[in-house]
């Protein structure tokens, strides 16, 4: 069972229920990691930092000591299946896992705002004089977005609020 301690089995939770599944499992004595992902999500027209997720309806657990069993992980409220290749449980090795946790401590440590839009992504300008025109996106900030579009034969740089583009 040493062995055991020193691995990760990876769950299958029911759609949408991955935060549930983690409590359930915490609640029955489980060390759970579900890895979160923030990204940018328009809500009501708006751009905001939204955290979810970072691998869908996946989430780890592993007993907290040599004697639990996992068994009763696919009968825990939340949790659909344990991923399995053929009789054997699927497992990642605890360097995975805190490479993961790594991974996602990092983007919490960078100083500059959440950019909606990367550079070389093309857009569609949603309203004004430019509306249905798609562009390139040269750079991106929090609220601001240059666009490379052509106008009149020549290529020009002009700057939208991000949240008329899409």
């Amino acid at each position: 069972m040493e062995g055991l301690m020193s691995h990760w089995f990876v769950v299958v939770s029911k759609p949408a229920k991955e935060g549930v599944a983690q409590i359930q499992l915490e609640n029955q004595g489980y060390d759970v990691y579900l890895p979160r992902w923030v990204e940018p999500k328009r809500r009501r027209g708006v751009f905001q930092a939204v955290a979810g997720p970072m691998f869908p309806r996946y989430l780890f657990v592993r007993p907290e000591d040599a004697e639990q069993s996992i068994a009763p992980v696919r009968s825990t409220y939340g949790v659909s299946h344990l991923v399995r290749f053929g009789m054997t449980f699927a497992q990642a090795s605890d360097q995975l896992v805190s490479e993961i946790r790594s991974l996602e401590a990092r983007q919490f440590q960078t100083e500059s705002p959440m950019a909606p839009f990367k550079t070389g992504d093309i857009v569609e300008i949603t309203e004004g004089a430019f509306r249905g025109i798609s562009a390139k996106v040269l750079s991106c900030a929090e609220s601001r977005v240059i666009l490379l579009l052509e106008l009149l034969g020549k290529q020009r740089e002009l700057q939208f609020d991000v949240n008329v583009c899409r």
